[in-house]
């Protein structure tokens, strides 16, 4: 039954007299009582830190936290086979009571599902949204959420929601449980300001730039001309990173984009160069406005949810990457 809305503070700032993207759909607030569905689309999740992160949002938020009768299945390296994973996913999404989708876990695997997936996504979640929470492999599926209108969290998983911090849990939960228009607020460092000087303003897509790269040239992307692509990554060598951009900035999957906003590159640097300085070849011609150094990615001590498909801006005079939520 749904009765009380969870009430959190937006620690990152509110903000009502914002103009949104028309086409940005923003699903309903998810209430006390409501029910989430824990699916694994991509890597096999560990029984132990799944149900932790299941205990943790029945009693910290009073939901009705349900999971996929096949989301401990171990296939190899994946939570099951291509079509189990599938089948959970649209599973949750035809159980019409759910409110939202929330990734057990990433690693990878969901990408393979996406041609399975998309048809009936696409022509559904506009008439019926829900919410798709995860980040790291669920980039696949943001996609897909983004690709049909609407907005989605860039957060944690089910299975480690428990490792962020309370920050970033209260700002996730302000998201989710609110219906007005807000403004989430990033801090970072310029690293261009762009031709113009003055920083862009576009719908914000991306997140893993691993799983960005993979689906270049597959269809399943949303149109990135007028965006501010976000990127993050773990485990990429610097090296690696500025291959992986490349491949994005070279395809025609990404053009037309106005700005670049740079999250977490965790274990990317050298010992004798950053990320951002190799970077620094491939970025300084663009002409795009760049901000790094943002709280968004892999780092659970330090990372904030962020929400994909809204309205953004990169504030060149402040630093900042400031997010626009549409209301419901």
């Amino acid at each position: 039954m749904r009765t009380t809305a969870l009430l959190y503070i937006l620690l990152e700032g509110i903000m009502t007299d914002i103009v949104v993207n028309a086409n940005s759909i923003r699903p309903p607030a998810i209430l006390s009582g409501d029910i989430v569905r824990i699916v694994a689309p991509g890597g096999a999740v560990t029984a132990s830190s799944l149900s932790t992160g299941e205990t943790f949002l029945r009693n910290n938020y009073g939901l009705d936290v349900q999971r996929d009768p096949h989301v401990l299945d171990v296939d190899l390296y994946y939570a099951g086979t291509d079509s189990v994973r599938a089948q959970e996913v649209l599973d949750a999404f035809a159980q019409t009571d759910v409110q939202a989708i929330w990734a057990a876990r990433g690693g990878y695997g969901t990408a393979r599902i996406l041609s399975t997936v998309q048809t009936t996504l696409l022509n559904g979640l506009q008439t019926s949204p829900r919410w798709l929470v995860g980040y790291s492999d669920i980039t696949a599926l943001h996609a897909l959420w983004n690709k049909a209108g609407l907005v989605s969290i860039h957060g944690p998983m089910g299975s480690d929601i428990h490792s962020f911090t309370q920050a970033s849990r209260d700002s996730l939960f302000s998201v989710l449980s609110t219906t007005g228009a807000l403004t989430q607020t990033f801090s970072g460092s310029i690293r261009y300001t762009g031709s113009g000087g003055s920083g862009a303003t576009g719908r914000l897509l991306g997140g893993n730039l691993s799983v960005l790269a993979s689906l270049v040239g597959s269809g399943f992307l949303p149109d990135y001309h007028g965006a501010i692509l976000l990127v993050e990554d773990t485990g990429e060598a610097a090296y690696s990173v500025d291959r992986l951009l490349t491949t994005l900035l070279r395809s025609p999957d990404f053009e037309g984009i106005v700005g670049i906003a740079i999250g977490q590159l965790l274990n990317a640097d050298t010992s004798t160069y950053t990320a951002l300085q190799l970077l620094d070849r491939t970025l300084a011609p663009l002409g795009l406005p760049v901000i790094t150094g943002l709280a968004i990615g892999h780092d659970t001590t330090k990372a904030m949810p962020v929400v994909l498909g809204a309205d953004a801006e990169i504030d060149v005079a402040n630093s900042q990457l400031k997010v626009y939520v549409p209301d419901v």
